[in-house]
């Protein structure tokens, strides 16, 4: 998992600018050409019950039902698929979206990415279960796309629909970059008794990197 870790790390975390635009499908994502734009999802890898009750508090969540951690895959239109650290199954999404480094990393990533001697910051398109934006703001002035809340006792109306309906279309490649990232029998497995955390993160973080 070492050697797979420092390949890894020789790799840049991010597609560039240029990369994305030019290898990604201009028929299907042509209405993106601009943003700097990238895909996040939250998924869980299993752990065991434990005895200990903070560990324990730490890795139950109430979401999945069962005792997990949870990690950031995201995806860049033009394929790219990446992985964030491992967390605490109990940690929110938006808490692991706000204290996980991801922002930042972005932001030192296109701050270094120049497009004509400019800085393009990130787009991110998540769920509409992630309050982040402020947060991503406050951060490289990034933005966040999501579908459009609705209170429950009031109906989308017809735009929201039709824009609701095109963010989870566009959102569904990054579900399947989330099935890869999971298609491994370690990860299937998930974290047992006696193994280490940092390797097994290692391991989780080298494999979901496609």
């Amino acid at each position: 998992a070492a050697i797979d870790k420092g390949a890894l790390l020789s790799w840049p975390r991010f597609a560039s600018y240029d990369e994305d635009l030019a290898l990604r499908d201009p028929s299907k994502w042509s209405h993106y050409d601009g943003p700097r734009t990238v895909l996040w999802d939250m998924t869980n890898v299993p752990c065991p019950k434990y005895e200990d009750g903070s560990v324990q508090r730490t890795t139950w969540s109430s979401y999945y039902g069962t005792n997990c951690f949870k990690g950031g895959v995201g995806n860049q239109f033009c394929g790219w698929t990446l992985a964030w650290d491992l967390w605490g199954g109990s940690v929110s999404d938006d808490g692991y979206s706000k204290d996980s480094g991801i922002l930042e990393a972005q932001d030192e990533y296109a701050q270094s990415d120049l497009v004509d001697g400019e800085v393009i910051s990130f787009t991110n398109i998540q769920d509409r279960g992630f309050r982040t934006s402020y947060a991503a703001w406050n951060v490289g002035k990034q933005t966040v796309i999501q579908p459009p809340f609705a209170k429950s006792d009031k109906r989308f109306t017809g735009k929201q629909t039709i824009y609701s309906g095109m963010i989870a279309r566009d959102r569904s490649g990054n579900e399947r970059g989330v099935n890869v990232s999971k298609r491994s029998g370690l990860i299937k497995r998930g974290f047992q008794e006696g193994m280490s955390a940092k390797r097994f993160n290692d391991a989780w973080l080298t494999w979901a990197f496609q």
